[in-house]
């Protein structure tokens, strides 16, 4: 494949992407990114080590579901909880144990029941991040139970769609006019999955017909960025997790028509993230977006990322500076921004934490980056 990245060289010549490990590229300008010590880590054993830290710091063992924080915040977060879902399907797919199957089944009881007897939640977005844990539940185990979910949940999620604001799927129920990146994005990927899964024309015109709205409306033509929602263009507003299920959509839509205008986009945000020094990856590292809910946005671009690495749609030279961004970020956060022995993490990867004190969140975002690292290097991507 022609090597698409010439197209940004306007970019400062992916100027973080390659100097993070090529100094002949500093001298056309390139700012280096933060010296991180380079070690060899075994990304399988910090995973583990961070799964396991996930469940005695977090997991509520009476009511099956992740509190919010390990200093004695037992709130339930319906959404958090469904990421939780998707980092014990990367644990299974790397170890491959039956304790992680007993662990999915244990979290969607607790969750069902802690949600009011029911997987409706009146925020689409969250049921969205339902739906796609669900589908990667589907691909691990072919328990047609989890299919079964994703399909219900798609079921409601279509109702959010309107014309108000030209179409859309709404935030949450009752707010029409709340048009979010965050509600639309992962719509596209879950309709793009079930096309592939099941060849209902009708999931792909969802598909096509969210992404074409949110080009037209949330994406900014000029960088290909991800504004936070319809007429929201707020640069502090300007959040990675909308940028990771963006690039995420562009690559489902490409693997199943191949019209390369969608891996375009993909790659084009990718570049952008990686890239820029202000909003997203300051010295090479994404950016500390505190804890709460913004704890999971970096995992959430990063699984993303992953993904467009490991789905074989890149030239070699565009792979090889993605995978070295991640690796450079899973670096700082093993040797910056990770408790030891407890193997909890800061929400700043480029950073000391503080306290013990950590929300469910940081420490799911941080468990995305070292399961894909290990991911990568099963793959034989990552030296």
């Amino acid at each position: 494949m022609k090597s698409i990245i010439s197209t940004y060289k306007i970019w400062g010549v992916l100027t973080i992407g390659l100097c993070l490990f090529s100094c002949e590229k500093e001298e056309i300008g390139a700012v280096p990114p933060e010296v991180i010590p380079t070690i060899v880590v075994d990304w399988a054993k910090a995973a583990e080590q961070s799964q396991t830290a996930l469940d005695v710091q977090f997991y509520s063992t009476t009511q099956n579901y992740y509190n919010q924080n390990n200093n004695g915040h037992t709130g339930f977060n319906y959404w958090w909880n469904a990421h939780a879902l998707d980092v014990l399907v990367d644990a299974y797919n790397r170890t491959k144990e039956a304790k992680y199957l007993t662990k999915m089944d244990s979290l969607l009881a607790g969750c069902y029941v802690k949600n009011g007897n029911t997987y409706w939640n009146t925020f689409y977005d969250d049921m969205e991040w339902w739906a796609l844990a669900c589908l990667r539940a589907y691909d691990a185990t072919k328990d047609e139970k989890y299919k079964t979910m994703a399909r219900q949940y798609w079921t409601w999620i279509k109702v959010g769609w309107s014309d108000v604001k030209n179409g859309g799927i709404a935030w949450a129920s009752g707010s029409k006019d709340s048009k979010n990146a965050c509600s639309n994005a992962p719509a596209v990927i879950i309709a793009a999955k079930l096309y592939q899964l099941d060849n209902n024309p009708d999931d792909l015109v969802w598909a096509k017909k969210i992404y074409t709205w949110l080009k037209t409306y949330v994406v900014e033509p000029a960088r290909g960025v991800v504004w936070d929602a319809y007429g929201n263009t707020n640069e502090d507003n300007i959040y990675t997790y909308n940028q990771g299920t963006w690039l995420g959509a562009g690559l489902e839509l490409y693997k199943i028509t191949n019209e390369q205008v969608y891996l375009n986009d993909a790659v084009r945000n990718a570049n952008y993230v990686m890239n820029d020094q202000v909003r997203f990856s300051p010295k090479g590292v994404l950016k500390g977006e505190n804890s709460g809910d913004g704890g999971l946005f970096k995992g959430i671009f990063i699984r993303y990322m992953a993904q467009l690495v490991l789905r074989g749609v890149l030239d070699d030279y565009t792979r090889g500076l993605y995978v070295n961004y991640l690796k450079n970020n899973g670096q700082s956060l093993y040797t910056k921004a990770t408790r030891f022995p407890e193997h909890t993490f800061g929400a700043d990867w480029a950073n000391k934490p503080g306290s013990k004190l950590s929300d469910s969140s940081v420490q799911l975002s941080g468990l995305m980056l070292f399961e894909a690292l290990d991911e990568l290097k099963r793959a034989n991507l990552l030296k």
